[in-house]
């Protein structure tokens, strides 16, 4: 009796009771047969059932241990319970902790990443999974344990973690139209314009109602019609009109190609409109120059002084693997460094989700913290497409551009930051909030309760459920990391391959561990490699993490605003260390 790997593996059961029990699963050489109840057969060969030992003592010491609570049915489905699932595990002797701690948290996704809805179903998954893999693994307790309901936790519903359900590719039910979807999609358009119809289009509904949202932002001084398009109005510069932008962009790019000292030697790149506003909070001295056309192709600099340096930023109208967000920003950028000729820094500053690691607090980042990409082991990794065996059609890895700045001042000045960078760092975020609760008030930027930074897993069939960040008990602030950034494509081709539920959301996770990556943007691979392109040898991502995806699901929206005044924050420190321009 002996698997493929020389052991079986047995399950005891060492608690019983109508709201609270405990099993532990354990490798041995052979089975007791005085306490066996059930063996397996066939595909579960190995695998050993142990009778339950009433008067059995219980006591079990834990290498790595995480816990997940989840919603479920009672008996009669007629009331949903909490129910904390705690999992204890012992390492073998010659197992390093750190490297325990990893294959644990492996073994976690792999087990929840299609969760089974009962209890037989999950403790024989548990025990497959250790038949095949996880030999570091020697020992795993489960306790299961409905929780009261004064000691419950939030978890959310699964609809959070997914993007708007308006707009073209939407393939499900709609949301209702709001005056709030009108305002993102402008922002998201800005510094281009939309025609009505346009906007109509993309969200689904008729010119009329679209006209009534507008006529409504239009009187809050939001937006405001240009020729035959309707446009975002920065609130903080909402007394220039887009006429005298037009007039001073004739002005800016003859300035620009003069090799004047006062030419801007940092350029700054964002891409959401709460990334522009909060950068541009920081920056002093500052005059905005819209380059309007109709019909898209305009462009909008933030000129203006960092400490000791003259800096420019710009924001992205379009972010993404479609052609034509890959074209507008690479050519954004592109036109950017054209312009702007003695830049010798690039800071890509926004928001992305973090990568969340649930057994080792120093590779977990929670929402408000920031990442700086550093090349450990590359800066950026952009995966654009899935590598198959043809002959098992098995996803084999990941074809990826990897990017790495040749000049690493700036990864230096953040590795050698310590406590001073982090103190100058809070600073200047909370310099950025007030200036932007003051400006653009219409937005919260103050960070959110901690009540709602909850680290969440969508499982199979809807289901949410809900864990303890590791760094729970440690954790005093917002903290800085380096690490690698990273993102990718949609890859919808693939949304139905090998009729896996949720089968990309697996992907992304295996992209992320195959490559280090701490977190994961909307895509920024043309702007990287147009800035690479134009021989700019510092530059760097900030990204702060206002979700536990890629930065902009509905969760994220609660701390998007926030983790973009930090980045902003970031940015603004880095650029206050840089040496000045000989």
């Amino acid at each position: 009796m002996a698997t493929n790997k020389g052991h079986l593996v047995v399950l005891t059961p060492k608690k019983q009771d109508s709201d609270h029990n405990i099993v532990k699963i354990h490798r041995e050489e052979t089975a007791k047969s005085d306490k066996v109840l059930h063996i397996g057969g066939g595909s579960y060969a190995g695998l050993i059932i142990n009778r339950y030992e009433e008067k059995s003592n219980f006591e079990s010491t834990a290498d790595v241990s995480l816990s997940f609570s989840v919603h479920l049915s009672n008996k009669n489905h007629q009331k949903q319970v909490q129910e904390k699932r705690s999992l204890f595990f012992k390492l073998r002797k010659s197992v390093e902790l750190d490297v325990g701690r990893l294959v644990v948290h492996k073994f976690f996704k792999n087990l929840l990443s299609n969760l089974p809805g009962d209890y037989v179903s999950f403790m024989k998954r548990a025990m497959t999974l250790l038949q095949k893999d996880y030999t570091e693994i020697v020992e795993l307790v489960i306790d299961y344990k409905i929780v009261e309901e004064s000691d419950q936790v939030t978890i959310p519903d699964a609809t959070q973690y997914e993007t708007s359900k308006r707009g073209k590719d939407s393939g499900s039910e709609l949301e209702e139209v709001t005056v709030g979807h009108v305002q993102e999609i402008l922002e998201h358009a800005f510094p281009n314009g939309l025609p009505t119809c346009a906007i109509s289009e993309c969200l689904r509904c008729s010119d009329e109602e679209t006209l009534a949202f507008l006529a409504e932002l239009e009187t809050s001084g939001i937006v405001r019609m240009v020729e035959d398009e309707w446009i975002r109005v920065d609130t903080k510069k909402v007394d220039e009109s887009i006429e005298a932008h037009r007039n001073a962009a004739a002005a800016a790019s003859t300035s620009a190609g003069n090799g004047l000292s006062e030419q801007p030697t940092v350029a700054i790149i964002s891409c959401l409109f709460v990334e522009k506003q909060a950068i541009d909070a920081l920056i002093e001295e500052s005059s905005t120059i819209h380059k309007y056309k109709s019909g898209g192709d305009s462009n909008v600099y933030t000129l203006g002084r960092i400490g000791a340096h003259r800096v420019v930023a710009t924001k992205l109208a379009l972010i993404g693997d479609s052609r034509e967000a890959i074209t507008s920003a690479g050519s954004i950028t592109t036109r950017l460094l054209g312009n702007f000729q003695n830049i010798e820094h690039v800071f890509i500053v926004g928001v992305a989700g973090a990568v969340p690691h649930f057994t080792d607090a120093t590779l977990h980042a929670r929402l408000g913290d920031v990442i700086v990409s550093a090349s450990r082991p590359h800066q950026y990794v952009y995966a654009h497409d899935l590598l198959f065996n043809r002959q098992t059609e098995q996803i084999t890895g990941f074809a990826i551009r990897n990017w790495d700045a040749d000049d690493k001042t700036i990864e230096k000045i953040v590795e050698t930051g310590g406590e001073e960078l982090l103190s100058a760092w809070n600073s200047a975020t909370d310099e950025a909030i007030a200036l932007l609760t003051s400006s653009a008030g219409d937005v919260e930027w103050k960070a959110p309760p901690t009540s709602t930074d909850v680290l969440a897993m969508t499982v199979s069939k809807g289901n949410v459920v809900v864990m303890p960040h590791p760094n729970a008990d440690t954790k005093t602030g917002p903290e800085i990391h380096l690490g690698t950034v990273g993102a990718m494509s949609a890859m919808k081709k693939y949304e139905k391959w090998d009729g896996e539920e949720d089968s990309l959301a697996k992907v992304r996770e295996t992209f992320a561990e195959s490559f280090g990556i701490r977190c994961i943007d909307a895509g920024f691979d043309s702007v990287v490699g147009a800035v690479v392109g134009s021989c700019v040898r510092s530059w760097a991502l900030i990204r702060g993490i206002s979700d536990y995806d890629y930065g902009q699901s509905r969760a994220g929206k609660v701390w998007q605003a926030h983790a973009a005044a930090r980045a902003a924050g970031m940015a603004r420190c880095i650029i206050e260390k840089l040496p000045k321009s000989a």
